[in-house]
């Protein structure tokens, strides 16, 4: 019963969402804080293709996206990235652009606007574990009647 409880897609999602955007906020600073360095290259996180594995690791069924009509897209999409795979998803080098002519391509731009956009993620989903932990509380308190 408690299995059921804390093991649901819902709050695996939730949990592995949240260990992404703390590792993607690593690399955006570690991108960051390489903007002058020679030849770097600018590190990404790919985690939703690790987020479907496990959901069906666990015995979820696919999150992919419907196809209800035959000119949509198909529902999975796999994005063939090559890169180190780990616990949060698959880091790969951003190698595609080159922005100065010492083989650089981090723009500061570019990783202000990811940090702003992983913090809000991020936001968004603590609050989404706060309030799933709350309908919880609520449901144990109003047991003891």
């Amino acid at each position: 019963m408690l299995n059921r409880l804390f093991n649901n897609p819902t709050q695996i999602a939730i949990e592995y969402a949240l260990d992404a955007t703390s590792a993607r906020a690593h690399l955006i600073a570690n991108n960051i804080a390489n903007a002058d360095t020679p030849g770097y290259k600018a590190l990404r996180l790919n985690f939703e293709d690790i987020l479907e594995q496990k959901l069906d690791d666990s015995g979820v069924a696919s999150i992919g996206l419907k196809q209800t009509d035959p000119r949509h897209l198909p529902g999975k999409v796999f994005h063939g990235l090559k890169g180190t795979p780990t616990p949060y998803g698959i880091v790969y080098s951003d190698d595609r652009t080159t922005y100065r002519l010492d083989n650089n391509n981090v723009d500061i731009d570019r990783e202000m606007a990811e940090q702003a956009r992983n913090a809000i993620e991020y936001s968004t989903l603590t609050e989404l574990a706060g309030r799933r932990l709350s309908q919880l509380r609520t449901v144990i308190s109003e047991g003891r009647r």
